[in-house]
């Protein structure tokens, strides 16, 4: 690591904070963090711009980075040659290696189908268009078609998934809303091919009238590194006569996953399709969920008001994004929550509040006769349909922090805002805790304030008892994504440890980390990468034994492992036209 000139200690704090930037000025450093990378880094040198890396913090701190939106800086809608939503973006591995006081940084393309094909048109946008499937950006129909056959190739890995992490036993695993990720070496960043679980697929037939959707991008892991996940599954009975259940799943170390508990929805009518309109009946549409809770004794299932179309398998459309046509927010419709004891898998609870949306947990504890579970929620699904578009991104939106209370005694819900009526509105995202907590009375969320908004950034530290706010505030021009927490060895308390997070500084062009006292939000460490890195989705800092090499996974075996969304609907459209 080099040494910058400017750690003079308080002294860079105090020249940051006269520092003022044009509104323009802001709005063309954001602009850089939807750009292109254009060349991969390799255990590359950081410089040291305030303070030094604690020696005993040790670990490689992965995040699902944007690679490439296409051409942002001249767009073209009509062909498009740019990806228009954070969420499609073309990933790239990045990773900050920190061991012994020192950090280098790795920014890495995958060997993937996407990238192969990507390469062929020089890395060009306008050449390429938008060739693979979505979940909200236009797509290119004639580019589609043309690479559909190469990215439904099972020998290789088409692209590797990159919402979130999880970690099964000692293995890293690139997680999106499917249920089996991608094996991520930590050390070179490389995908080492799908996960290979020694089950019977979920007790789910590999056959077509079978599908499924909506495995949440978060897990909820214990102590002994049980962790528990959920899916919808679809089966067709007939033309049209859909099932539609949801199971509650856990996996350990062996790579078996068990079935524990399983809710069923009321069964869809197809024949109630009726042209371009939502199917009728609510009790029939599954909410989406993109995280869920955990406590000592239950699993809590919140499926929001984002409600699943079954009349998306009639009339489905490979050129139209999955979630515009899949997913509908209904504002006269409900959210669920489902309560699943976990030692028999029994759903004692299907408590219906007025709709919301959900993105991320804090925590979850049982107290006496009542389940408190705080989360991030919005009074609708704009946050994914509106805010996440590029040319939406610096609109202001407002996230509460809610407190959903359910008594246990009457199976009554009822929530409530966590932060004092005194706080001005904000937009907050990517929560986290102290994980030794998880399912157990905690203190202290960790969150990122403004990460996807040119507004000044800070990570915020949230006293959930008491409503307190103590933020560490960046300076203007850099974009701070999600923090983690990570405990000091042998910590005697919640909150004794340090912050990590990546973000990207628009003022120099380049990448950055920070380690910030968990305890009083102060900056420890304060690191410049040696290039430019982008927004992204989810990052997690993995111990160093975590996803080293020599683990390795398969290229499929099961449909599950590489058909994407859109292959998948259409072998059960084939089916239902079928029989």
């Amino acid at each position: 690591m080099q040494l910058n000139v400017l750690q003079l200690g308080c002294c860079l704090t105090l020249v940051q904070a006269v520092l003022a930037y044009t509104d323009k000025e802001l709005k063309d450093m954001f602009k850089e963090t939807f750009g292109n990378i254009e060349k991969e880094t390799i255990n590359g040198e950081v410089t040291v711009d305030y303070g030094s890396v604690p020696t005993w913090l040790a670990g490689n701190f992965m995040r699902h980075a944007c690679g490439a939106f296409g051409e942002t800086n001249n767009m073209n809608d009509s062909l498009p040659n740019y990806i228009e939503h954070l969420f499609d973006c073309l990933q790239i591995g990045s990773k900050y290696h920190v061991e012994n006081g020192d950090i280098s940084f790795t920014q890495r393309w995958y060997e993937t189908t996407v990238n192969e094909i990507y390469n062929t048109y020089g890395r060009q946008m306008n050449q390429s268009s938008v060739f693979m499937e979505t979940a909200f950006s236009k797509v290119n129909k004639e580019m589609v078609d043309k690479w559909e056959a190469e990215m439904s190739n099972k020998s290789r890995v088409s692209s590797v998934p990159d919402v979130s992490w999880w970690q099964i036993g000692n293995q890293a695993v690139a997680m999106t809303e499917i249920p089996i990720g991608v094996i991520i070496d930590n050390g070179d960043v490389s995908q080492k091919g799908w996960i290979k679980y020694n089950d019977d697929h979920l007790g789910i037939p590999d056959t077509p009238e079978y599908g499924f959707t909506n495995n949440p991008a978060h897990e909820q892991t214990e102590q002994d590194g049980t962790l528990w996940s959920t899916l919808v599954v679809t089966h067709f009975v007939s033309q049209t006569h859909l099932k539609i259940k949801r199971i509650v799943y856990k996996v350990g170390s062996d790579l078996v996953r068990h079935v524990v508990g399983a809710y069923h929805h009321q069964d869809a009518d197809l024949s109630k399709c009726k042209g371009n309109e939502p199917y009728p009946d609510f009790s029939s549409r599954f909410g989406y969920m993109h995280s869920f809770c955990i406590t000592k004794n239950y699993i809590i299932l919140p499926e929001t008001g984002y409600l699943h179309d079954p009349c998306v398998y009639r009339r489905y459309d490979k050129y139209v994004p999955f979630f515009k046509q899949g997913f509908h927010y209904e504002p006269n419709g409900f959210t669920r929550l489902l309560v699943m004891r976990k030692s028999d898998g029994e759903f004692v609870a299907n408590i219906t509040m007025s709709p919301f949306f959900v993105t991320h947990q804090l925590g979850a504890y049982e107290d006496g006769e009542v389940i408190n579970m705080d989360m991030l929620t919005y009074d609708n699904a704009n946050i994914y349909t509106k805010y996440t578009y590029l040319k939406n991104l610096d609109m202001p939106y407002t996230t509460d922090i809610s407190r959903i209370t359910i008594n246990m005694t009457d199976f009554t819900a009822r929530m409530r805002s966590l932060r004092t009526k005194d706080k001005d509105l904000a937009a907050f995202e990517m929560s986290n805790i102290n994980h030794a907590y998880n399912g157990k009375k905690y203190t202290y969320g960790y969150m990122a304030m403004n990460f996807d908004r040119r507004e000044r950034n800070a990570v915020t530290k949230l006293n959930v008892d008491t409503g307190e706010e103590i933020h560490y505030t960046f300076p203007e021009g850099l974009f701070v994504q999600e923090p983690n927490f990570v405990p000091h060895p042998n910590s005697s308390s919640e909150d004794d440890g340090v912050i990590v997070a990546q973000g990207i500084d628009g003022r120099k062009h380049k990448g950055f980390m920070v380690i910030i006292d968990a305890k009083t939000m102060e900056l420890i460490a304060h690191v410049t990468a040696p290039d430019m890195t982008l927004l992204g989705l989810h990052s997690r800092f993995f111990p160093l034994y975590v996803g080293r090499k020599g683990i390795s996974g398969t290229a499929a075996s099961h449909s599950f492992n590489n058909i994407p969304v859109i292959t998948i609907l259409i072998l059960l459209m084939h089916y239902i036209l079928q029989t």
